[in-house]
């Protein structure tokens, strides 16, 4: 990406960034909420994809889709936050986290035949 192109991209994000600002605190508010209901479903795993989603589809329907961003950009901090955090308490690097979350999806894509690596357990 040329420098042209870089400070247009960076543009729009900031613009983006600040129309969705006001939204912030309802994303987060959403998101602390949606994973304290999923993580309490830890024991049943295979609920857990279908409770991301009726949070997801509900921010969608009934919040329209500024929140959906709002919320997804929620969600994309607190997974970076999290994995860093687990890296830092594990005195292993964010690379090293994310590559045993990656090689267990790799794994069981293999497993179930889908090459493609996003499976059903994904969804």
């Amino acid at each position: 990406m040329d420098k042209k192109m870089r400070q247009y991209v960076l543009s729009e994000v900031y613009a983006e960034r600040d129309r969705l600002l006001p939204l912030r605190g309802e994303a987060s508010r959403t998101t602390i909420e949606m994973v304290r209901t999923s993580a309490g479903e830890v024991r049943e795993p295979e609920l857990v994809p279908y409770l991301n989603l009726a949070y997801i589809l509900g921010v969608k329907r009934g919040r329209g889709d500024d929140a959906l961003v709002a919320f997804a950009l929620s969600l994309a901090n607190w997974a970076v936050a999290a994995i860093a955090e687990v890296a830092r308490s594990t005195d292993r690097s964010v690379e090293q986290v994310v590559d045993v979350y990656e090689t267990a999806i790799m794994a069981a894509a293999a497993e179930s035949g889908d090459e493609e690596g996003e499976g059903e357990e994904e969804l």
